[in-house]
């Protein structure tokens, strides 16, 4: 009797039970539906609670999305994509993923980086993601035809913002120029050209691999603010290299002209964008120098 009764079989009295069977049955099924009921009770708390904690999450992220600004938007966590989101994090700067992938936004959300699930090609996944007050957009979508309508949609939404685009053909470039982007990355070629320059320029390809893995080099920018103690300073003034260990190798002036390989006597003005190489850390130096005289 116990076990058909915990079994919920239901048959026939095996037998002819006594005033103390008939109590110890009673006490199997009272006490089998104790047990059902604290389990289901347990297992819709658990639920419940996992999905309260979702919903509670997710609007913190949201939250915490809605107070950035000049953040950097990821449109596909791809492989291209989640590298540049890496490098990014790395950098230090505020990214947001946008994916229409559940599984990669989860991979996105586990290294730290804000997310919004949802199809980048759709506005209101754009505004989620802070499009009117983001600095940089980076379309790294597998398909060129969504990379454009991305690009069309965020140059309405945020007419300052600076696009990134990848392209996966050639003929697509001058689409997402036209479209709205400011730059535009063809991994094919960019690839062809380092295979080159592995033949003919190995030395250069070598710093530059040296430059990105951080060892005692590394090739930098920087703007010159307002206030800064680099503006209306010649480079033979600001002796970079002796007390810093920074040269500067190219500039790109406010008014747009680029100068490469700038001579002592070249002065600097607010709004110059400065390429420096040098020992690791050097370009710190020169921004904490910068901000605290601007600040």
């Amino acid at each position: 009797m116990t076990v058909i009764s915990v079994s919920t079989v239901g048959l026939r009295e095996v037998g002819d039970l006594s005033d103390a069977g008939r109590i110890w049955t009673m006490f199997v099924i009272a006490l089998g539906l104790i047990i059902m009921a604290v389990f289901i009770s347990s297992l819709g708390g658990i639920i419940i609670e996992r999905r309260i904690r979702q919903v509670l999450g997710r609007r913190l992220v949201e939250r915490k999305i809605n107070s950035l600004a000049g953040h950097i938007i990821v449109c596909g966590y791809g492989r291209m994509g989640s590298v540049i989101s890496d490098e990014l994090k790395t950098a230090k700067r505020s990214v947001v993923v946008i994916d229409a992938d559940p599984e990669r936004i989860v991979m996105a959300e586990r290294t730290g980086l804000f997310v919004v699930l949802g199809d980048a090609q759709e506005e209101n996944i754009l505004e989620a993601a802070g499009i009117k007050r983001a600095s940089v957009l980076m379309v790294a979508l597998t398909n060129d035809a969504d990379n454009l309508f991305v690009t069309l949609s965020a140059r309405q939404a945020n007419a300052d913002i600076h696009i990134v685009a990848r392209a996966q053909q050639e003929t697509s470039q001058r689409k997402l120029l036209k479209a709205g982007a400011d730059s535009v990355v063809c991994p094919q070629t960019i690839c062809a050209r380092r295979m080159a320059g592995l033949i003919l320029r190995p030395a250069v390809v070598e710093l530059a691999d040296m430059a990105q893995r951080g060892l005692n080099l590394e090739v930098n920018q920087l703007q010159v603010a307002a206030g800064s103690k680099l503006a209306d300073k010649t480079l033979a003034e600001l002796e970079l290299p002796r007390k810093l260990g920074a040269h500067i190798v190219a500039i790109r002036h406010a008014e747009g002209q680029a100068n490469y390989h700038p001579k002592p006597d070249t002065k600097l003005s607010v709004g110059d964008t400065l390429v420096l190489m040098g020992e690791s850390g050097s370009s710190d130096a020169i921004e904490r120098l910068q901000s605290e005289t601007a600040g």
